[in-house]
């Protein structure tokens, strides 16, 4: 027989694995939220240097009119059915200033 305490402990296992596992499952558009929501913390802080480390070469890069940079990295699956595109805007001095991006098919309903 279980004591409580025991009982107590195995049930807190069994509901952090699940919710652990309910986080895996979250919709693309929560992903894309959740994307949205790293980007606005790293304006200001995050630098070039950083996103080249940790994203690789952007597969575009052109001059912003301020003279800042703008890089774009783009991903495309199942014959271009899917896909997205990021694309982050740097200060002159390298520093993130702000972020776009867009993905597809958008989940409908």
């Amino acid at each position: 027989m279980w004591s409580s305490t025991g009982t107590h402990t195995v049930l807190l296992s069994v509901t952090v694995a699940a919710l652990t596992l309910l986080q895996g499952c979250s919709t693309l558009d929560q992903r894309w939220q959740q994307f949205d929501a790293e980007r606005r913390q790293d304006i200001g802080v995050k630098t070039k240097d950083y996103y080249l480390s940790e994203w690789g070469k952007p597969k575009k890069r052109e001059q912003s009119a301020d003279g800042g940079e703008i890089w774009t990295w783009e991903f495309s699956g199942y014959g271009g059915a899917q896909g997205w595109k990021k694309t982050l805007i740097f200060t002159p001095d390298g520093v993130l200033k702000d972020f776009r991006r867009d993905y597809w098919p958008k989940e409908t309903g």
